[in-house]
């Protein structure tokens, strides 16, 4: 069953890449957009007001006693 499956696929792929170049579309020699098409960009700038400290965490990894990694995470409120 498995031998059927990929012979109908690698028919397909062969099949699939030897079509003619003929068949792909033709890209018009005008690539450039009008001017009337081109939109003004908009710019939407939001500011978030938030309350209260903002406390992030400090890792610190040293090596202790006996060559194990120490880590020591301090919270740093501002």
């Amino acid at each position: 069953m498995r031998a059927i499956v990929l012979g109908i696929a690698t028919t397909l792929a062969m099949g699939l890449s030897l079509a003619p170049a003929s068949a792909l579309p033709v890209a018009s020699g005008n690539t450039v957009a009008p001017a009337a098409s081109i939109e003004q960009a908009q710019y939407v700038t939001r500011r978030v007001v938030r309350r209260g400290p903002r406390c992030t965490v400090q890792v610190t990894r040293s090596r202790g006693p006996f060559g194990r990694v120490v880590v020591r995470k301090v919270r740093r409120c501002f």
